[in-house]
């Protein structure tokens, strides 16, 4: 989901906004002559009110992919500047920690919620339960808990999901889905997006530096198995 589908997406929320108030006109001039024109101007007039509300929650979500690919980008130059300093170094385990402790540095107020802002999280769940609810969604829960870490998994290396904290080498990792990945907004190529439970988390693939999470983003991720 891109900037131009967004906008295209409103646009057509628009149209109909005007279709419908177009066709409301005659109706709404002729309020009073009877109890069937008076119901057709309120089925006219709630068609409207929601064609409004469809129109804003576009516009809503179209400033929120805004803000969340602007938050990213700029992560990503710090992600350049910082890795400049350590990549003739090689890439090696000390330069990853290195880099790490650089971006975290810079990155020393972050806290939840920087990159995914409220308005963000609302968009980022939508898409997830588009993605990941309902029996034609299975096989995509299934990839979801592949390699995913939980607190019941015996012996696998614990997951602290926390800003600037590192994820652990060896830690089990989740496989995101095609399905989904075609779904929410590109990110660069510093930046993957993981499942730790049921939360996103956004982890720079190179400091394997958690950037930010979004806790309970997807819905319940259960499969559940007939009797």
């Amino acid at each position: 989901m891109d900037a131009s589908l967004a906008r295209r997406v409103a646009a057509c929320f628009l149209i109909g906004l005007l279709a419908a108030f177009c066709s409301a006109r005659p109706v709404l001039a002729g309020m009073g002559e009877g109890p069937q024109e008076k119901t057709e101007a309120a089925r006219v007039a709630k068609k409207l009110k929601k064609a409004l509300a469809k129109a804003h929650d576009a516009e809503e979500e179209r400033d929120a992919l805004w803000y969340f690919q602007k938050e990213v980008s700029e992560y990503a130059e710090l992600h350049a500047k910082e890795i400049a300093k350590v990549g003739a170094r090689g890439e090696t385990a000390l330069s990853q920690s290195e880099l790490a402790r650089g971006i975290a540095a810079k990155r020393d107020k972050a806290k939840p919620g920087d990159i995914f802002r409220p308005r963000v999280q609302f968009l980022f769940r939508r898409l997830l339960a588009e993605q990941l609810e309902g029996p034609d969604a299975i096989d995509a829960r299934k990839a979801v808990l592949d390699g995913n870490p939980t607190e019941e998994e015996e012996g696998s290396v614990a997951v602290v999901v926390k800003v600037n904290a590192v994820y652990a080498a060896g830690a089990p990792r989740s496989t995101v889905p095609p399905s989904v990945l075609a779904t929410l907004p590109a990110l660069p190529a510093c930046l993957h997006y993981r499942f730790v439970g049921r939360d996103l988390i956004l982890v720079d693939s190179v400091a394997q530096l958690i950037v930010d999470f979004l806790p309970a983003a997807a819905p319940d991720l259960a499969i559940k198995r007939l009797p």
